[in-house]
């Protein structure tokens, strides 16, 4: 037996090496089958960080909220409206304009989120809409 194991030590150990890998993977296989809750995956972002990404409602003119909450006709709020940023998008969909584009006229002045740069908007989901 000894001369045996002497001879063929090599085979016998990535036979028995082979075993104990295909056992542990098997195993795993195995317990992960069993468990059925599904852990959601969420991601987070600190307060201050998203405070420096978006305008505050408070830094718009109180004219434009006022306007939000009054039936007045869109033109007199587009002319009332400030600016506050370089482009702006709605709180409703994901794209992003440049005020002077005629799609921003389509956008309730109540829904405006405003951005600094396009980084602002691309950070916060918004992707270029087109003019």
């Amino acid at each position: 037996m000894q001369g045996f194991i002497d001879r063929h030590y090599k085979a016998l150990f990535a036979t028995f090496g082979s075993i104990l890998v295909i056992t542990a993977f098997y195993s795993g296989f195995l317990e992960g089958k069993q468990s059925t809750t599904v852990q959601p995956v969420t991601l987070s972002c600190k307060d201050n960080v998203l405070d420096k990404l978006s305008i505050p409602l408070e830094s718009l003119s109180k004219e434009i909220v006022a306007h939000a909450d009054s039936s007045a006709p869109a033109a007199s709020a587009e002319a009332a409206a400030p600016q506050a940023g370089k482009y702006v998008g709605s709180k409703n969909s994901t794209k992003y304009y440049l005020p002077t584009c005629t799609a921003v006229k389509r956008i309730k002045p109540a829904n405006y989120q405003w951005f600094n740069s396009t980084e602002d908007a691309k950070i916060q989901g918004y992707t270029p809409g087109k003019c």
